[in-house]
């Protein structure tokens, strides 16, 4: 329903993509996603995918639900006007990006997006859900948000930036 709503709104219909969900805990699974020609399926099972994301179940709740600061767009990433299609760039990038974003009155908000199945090289991202939320809109230059330390950067720069030329 979240992602009918986000297409309601959106200028294009999203590129044809297939993604993979991996959800930890009490009620989790694994799950596919195929997005095409602007509509979603989704079904139980793994599957080879260029982005695989995985999280806990409860931080999936939050986001779907939009609970304790989390919105839907941290599990799957709207479209934003004036940015180009990046899907293909991402059959390229090979490596993990950790996210931990806090939050107030509940534990960080944890993801991990595994591109091209590939565990290194690996990178971390900790800031506040807010500020990332904002980058994710483009409200947040990822580079001020470096430079006055909103965001903090463990592991892999390099690679880290080869990320943000998706959301560019």
């Amino acid at each position: 329903m979240g992602f009918a709503a986000q297409q309601a709104a959106a200028p294009a219909p999203p590129p044809d993509v297939v993604l993979q969900y991996l959800i930890e805990g009490d009620g989790g699974g694994a799950w596919i996603v195929r997005i095409e020609g602007g509509k979603m399926a989704v079904t139980r099972g793994q599957s080879e995918a260029p982005l695989t994301v995985s999280l806990h179940v409860d931080a999936w709740r939050d986001a779907v639900l939009g609970r304790n600061g989390a919105v839907l767009s941290l599990v799957v990433p709207e479209g934003r006007a004036g940015r180009p299609e990046n899907a293909q760039r991402m059959n390229a990038l090979k490596g993990t990006m950790a996210l931990e974003l806090s939050r107030e009155g509940a534990d960080p908000f944890k993801l991990e997006m595994r591109f091209n199945n590939a565990p290194q090289p690996r990178t971390t991202m900790k800031m506040k859900i807010g500020d990332y939320i904002a980058m994710q809109s483009g409200k947040l230059n990822g580079q001020e948000a470096f430079m006055s330390g909103k965001l903090r950067v463990e592991g892999d720069l390099p690679f880290l930036m080869q990320i943000a030329t998706l959301t560019q």
